[in-house]
């Protein structure tokens, strides 16, 4: 039988304290930093949802209510977002060149032919839509591209037309 001196209780000693201490001080820093962590990227990400949904509006905006025509402008979404757009013209002739060089798919060269007697009806643009928020130092942006048509005749009745771009204040100076 064991027996224990009297003034000595039984316990956890100090250094036994110390050392829980410590594993639960880095054990939160360690949480806190991922907890941290995980915020910016639900802000981040949140940033660049709006910024696709503006790139979006805007976008789809582009051909509709009057022509599409090649040039620049720039303008405001909100206080946060603002955005570059240029609209270049591109000879669909080199789009159908792409499309009937030889790639092993048979049947790509004669939709690209077919369509070859469309091409003096047709513009061809190249739409690079630059959306930018932030401000500084972290300031961010996101590009966005498509291609829009519109018929070479602006009396045809299947020409495609353009809108406002701006879907908010616009300052439009096309060269």
């Amino acid at each position: 039988m064991r027996k224990t001196l009297p003034g000595r209780a039984r316990g956890f000693t100090l250094i036994e304290m110390i050392a829980a201490f410590v594993i639960f001080a880095i054990a939160v820093g360690a949480l806190m930093q991922i907890l941290t962590m995980s915020m910016n990227n639900a802000r981040r990400s949140a940033d660049e949802t709006r910024a696709a949904l503006w790139a979006q509006t805007l976008l789809d905006n582009v051909g509709v209510g009057e022509r599409v025509e090649a040039g620049s402008s720039h303008g405001e979404f909100d206080r946060s977002y603002r955005w570059e757009l240029q609209i270049d013209q591109i000879d669909p002739e080199l789009v159908v060149a792409d499309a009937t060089e030889p790639s092993g798919n048979a049947a790509s060269a004669p939709a690209a032919a077919a369509g070859a007697g469309l091409l003096p009806q047709i513009d061809l643009f190249h739409v690079v839509l630059t959306v930018i928020w932030g401000d500084g130092s972290h300031e961010r942006q996101a590009q966005f591209s498509t291609l829009r048509t519109a018929t070479a005749d602006p009396n045809h009745s299947g020409s495609i037309s353009g809108a406002d771009l701006s879907g908010g204040r616009s300052n439009r100076g096309m060269s």
